[in-house]
């Protein structure tokens, strides 16, 4: 039985239908008209019609994209839509705006820094003119004193002073009436 099995399964093996390999003979074709393509294709290329029929395709084009173009511009002037144009304008003025932001930004920042650098130095020149004031207050008070005792001292010596002149003038002043009343009667030559 095994020797049975064995006939029937080689029956069946050669009963089936062998399938092709198609993506070798996909390989197989392609290769072999590769070069008569490529060599149709470069005479096709190299003609004076295909470079005529490439320019007038390009012109096509062009006034297409031109007249859509026109048409569009005229579309978007009706219509309240906005354009690329229009938004790569306000796109620009954007970014100037934020360029002088940025510039008056840091134009700020530096003149916010040399405020404040010169109201440290005010500051500063502020306590040492209040010292020096302080200084100058002490010294015209230690003046004071000294002139209010060189005050007492000339006056408390300028009131014996001033009495024993006057006690001296008092009776000079006597006699010279005195001998100013003696001599009156006297009469005067003119020179």
């Amino acid at each position: 039985m095994a020797k049975e099995q064995v006939k029937g399964d080689e029956k069946e093996k050669q009963e089936y239908v062998k399938v092709p390999d198609m993506v070798g003979l996909w390989k197989e074709m392609y290769f072999a008209a590769e070069e008569s393509w490529a060599n149709t294709t470069k005479e096709l290329i190299t003609t004076q019609n295909f470079v005529n029929l490439l320019d007038r395709m390009r012109d096509q084009y062009l006034s297409y994209h031109k007249v859509t173009e026109q048409n569009l511009d005229k579309y978007f002037k009706v219509n309240p839509i906005p354009s690329k144009k229009d938004i790569s304008r306000v796109a620009e003025l954007v970014i100037g705006l934020e360029d002088k932001i940025d510039d008056l930004d840091s134009q700020f920042s530096e003149n916010i820094t040399s405020i404040a650098a010169s109201l440290i130095k005010l500051v500063e020149f502020q306590t040492v003119v209040k010292e020096e004031m302080q200084m100058l207050r002490k010294e015209m008070q230690a003046l004071d004193k000294r002139l209010n005792s060189l005050e007492k001292m000339v006056k408390s010596s300028a009131a014996p002073a001033k009495t024993s002149r006057a006690e001296k003038a008092a009776p000079a002043a006597k006699s010279s009436k005195s001998k100013k009343a003696s001599e009156k009667p006297e009469t005067r030559q003119p020179e």
